[in-house]
């Protein structure tokens, strides 16, 4: 593992960031290239991801926030100036992107479409998930549990001869696995249908895939708290409040779909 990538004029540059800095590059790009394929207005899109991504990174640390209240009460500027800082969660920063993205769509009623906006985006948010795990697996945070599985490794923090399930690695493999799955049914719907005017089938799907990624993960995740007073089975049981709207979101958008001829 390297946590510090180099140092130059006195300052750490860390791995963990670096990677994460550029996984999410290469997301909002690609989500730029992927506009003109929905028929997104590029000016409207960009808007509302300057929005989204601030409300992601707030939403990624929410959990911190929660557990540390106290602190963050008595000094609200510490919200801000700590979004760098560590404890960053997945399920925050999906969920704050996606809501605020979903509100901001709302206000400008006609102007941008949030179904169109979170097909073209859905792909490269898993994309995101597939590079930035690397900084995490580098940094040699998020670790799983202690095994002596064939593809179990040593982490610096433990003893010599402990080895763990490298679920950062496992994340990775499965996200850029749902991508290929994504990509390949949106070859598939554009064969025979115009898929600027399709309803949403992917954003639906890719979450109900995270959502599997996080739950066929969790039981080799280290056993440390999502929360403070909830393990990782209680925090990431929000999942599944989640999952039914995400599968009529999946059904609404294959409905418009059904007299389509796929295959």
């Amino acid at each position: 593992m390297y946590p510090t990538l180099f140092h130059i004029f006195g300052f750490r540059i860390d791995t963990y960031s670096v990677i994460w800095f550029t996984a999410l590059s290469f997301a909002i790009i690609w989500v730029l290239k992927r506009l003109k394929i929905y028929d997104i207005d590029e000016n409207e899109a960009r808007n509302v991801m300057s929005v989204s991504f601030l409300f992601m990174l707030l939403g990624a640390r929410m959990p911190e926030y929660i557990e540390n209240w106290k602190i963050y009460s008595a000094d609200p500027i510490l919200i801000i100036k700590n979004l760098n800082a560590g404890g960053i969660h997945e399920i925050g920063a999906v969920s704050g992107a996606l809501i605020s993205a979903m509100l901001l769509c709302l206000l400008k009623r006609k102007k941008i479409s949030f179904l169109k906006l979170a097909e073209a985006a859905s792909v490269c948010a898993l994309l995101a998930i597939a590079v930035g795990r690397w900084g995490c697996f580098m940094n040699g945070c998020c670790v799983g549990e202690i095994s002596d599985f064939c593809l179990a490794v040593h982490f610096p923090n433990d003893e010599i001869g402990i080895t763990r399930h490298p679920v950062q690695i496992y994340y990775s493999v499965f996200a850029f696995v749902s991508i290929l799955i994504l990509l390949c049914i949106e070859k598939l719907i554009s064969r025979s249908h115009d898929i600027s005017k399709s309803h949403s089938i992917l954003a639906p799907l890719s979450l109900i895939l995270f959502t599997v990624m996080r739950f066929v993960i969790i039981p080799v995740r280290d056993g440390k708290t999502f929360i403070e007073g909830f393990n990782h089975y209680e925090g990431y049981s929000v999942l599944l409040w989640a999952l039914p709207f995400e599968i009529l979101w999946l059904l609404y958008g294959l409905r418009r779909l059904k007299s389509v001829k796929i295959l």
